[in-house]
Formats: C-alpha cells, sequence, structure tokens
C-alpha cells in the first residue's frame, strides 16, 4: 500500500513539474513560433486534466471543513487558474491556424485576441501561486530536507533568492504589468532575444511567483490559520 501511494506521489510530481515547463515554455513560444505554441497548449490542457482527476478528492472536499485564509487563497488560485485555462481553450478554437486549422473559421477573432492574451498572464500566475501554495505539502512527501546539511540548504536557498531576483527583473523587463492590466492590445516580441534567454526569464518569473506565495503560505500558517489537512490533499 505504500509503494502505491508513493508511485501516486512521484506521478503527481512528475505531471506538476511538466505543467510547470509547459507553461513556461507557452509564454516564451507565444509570439515567435506560432505552431509549437499552439501544440503545448494541448499538450498543457491534457496535463491539466490529469492533474484534476489526480487530485479529484480534494475538489470533492471544497464543500466540507472550515476556510481559513489560507484554505480560501488557495481555492482563489485554483478557481482562478481553471477559469484561464478554459477561456484559453475557447479563445484558442478562434484564433488557432495550426492545431484547429481544419475546424471552419470562427467570428469573435478581435475579443478572443484579447481574452487568449489576459487569461495566458494571469493564468500564469495563478499556476505558479497555486504551486508556490502547495509546495511545502510537495516537500514533506518527498522527505526535502531532511538529508540536507546546512550548507546544501542555505546554498539552495541562496540560488533560489538570485532567480528571484532575476525573476523581478524579468517581470518589469517583459511588461508583465502591462499585460496583466490589460493595457497592451498587441503583444510585442524581440525577435532578436535567444529563445532560450526568454525561457529563462518566463521560469524566473516563475519561480518568483511562486515563492511569494510559499511565504504567504508561511506567514498565514504562522498567524494561526490551519489548512484543516486539504492542503495535503491535492
Amino acid at each position: 500500500m505504500a509503494r502505491v501511494h508513493s508511485a501516486k506521489s512521484v506521478v503527481r510530481i512528475v505531471i506538476d513539474v511538466a505543467m510547470a515547463a509547459v507553461y513556461v515554455a507557452l509564454m516564451a513560444t507565444a509570439l515567435v513560433q506560432e505552431a509549437p505554441h499552439e501544440y503545448l497548449g494541448i499538450v498543457l490542457f491534457a496535463l491539466v486534466v490529469a492533474h484534476v482527476v489526480l487530485n479529484r478528492r480534494w475538489f470533492a472536499a471544497l464543500a466540507r471543513g472550515r476556510y481559513d485564509a489560507l484554505r480560501a487563497v488557495q481555492l482563489v488560485a485554483v478557481v482562478g487558474l481553471l477559469a484561464c485555462i478554459v477561456a484559453q481553450v475557447a479563445s484558442s478554437l478562434v484564433l488557432s491556424k495550426h492545431a484547429f486549422g481544419f475546424l471552419p473559421a470562427l467570428p469573435g477573432a478581435s475579443w478572443a485576441r484579447r481574452v487568449h492574451m489576459l487569461c495566458s498572464y494571469w493564468g500564469f500566475v495563478f499556476a505558479f501561486a497555486h504551486a508556490g501554495l502547495q509546495l511545502r505539502a510537495a516537500l514533506v512527501r518527498l522527505g526535502a530536507g531532511r538529508s540536507m546539511g546546512a550548507t546544501a540548504k542555505w546554498a539552495c536557498r541562496a540560488a533560489s533568492v538570485a532567480v528571484a531576483c532575476f525573476g523581478a527583473w524579468s517581470f518589469a523587463a517583459l511588461g508583465m504589468p502591462a499585460y496583466l492590466t490589460g493595457q497592451v492590445q498587441f503583444a510585442f516580441a524581440d525577435f532578436s532575444a535567444p529563445l532560450a534567454l526568454t525561457f529563462a526569464q518566463y521560469a524566473s518569473i516563475g519561480v518568483l511567483v511562486a515563492g511569494v506565495f510559499y511565504y504567504a503560505a508561511r506567514f498565514l500558517r504562522g498567524h494561526g490559520n490551519a489548512s484543516n489537512g486539504h492542503e495535503g490533499g491535492r
């Protein structure tokens, strides 16, 4: 039984890591790799469906138990992410030129482009906020940190801070605030920038967002907001 539980935990972690990597790749290829971007979107949707199925007990328990601040924030992150995913799928059916190019032309390209762009950026933020909120539970399941020495722990923390600082710079450099507030109607890309650099920038922003919400969760726990066991059930 323990082996089955362990296997499920490994599958969950593999899917979560894959989702994070694909979401970063989606953001990095959005403006410069049209066809790969569309097919990556299909992969992300499949991973999200698998994630929801594997964590269906968490969703089934939404109506039970007490809602404190931490659990409410977790719910907002999940609902926000799922809403953005649904909106992205709907808008992609209108905008697609490759993956769904076989479909008849659908009206509403103007609104679909705005919705797709806004939900792409907010979905990215919600995804890594959710990851940060659930990071403690994942680390506990993995037993991370138990066999690490003090030097290794501090090295990991220093590396995380360095990546987060790069993420803060990337957040501004890529114009994330303007995209998140809907100020940009048409996205612009620097085609001279290496794709690997763009990938690294979005990955670092993901680390930054996850880190912020990881410590926000720690703050809420420290102020008496227990998660009533729902955190570990996802």
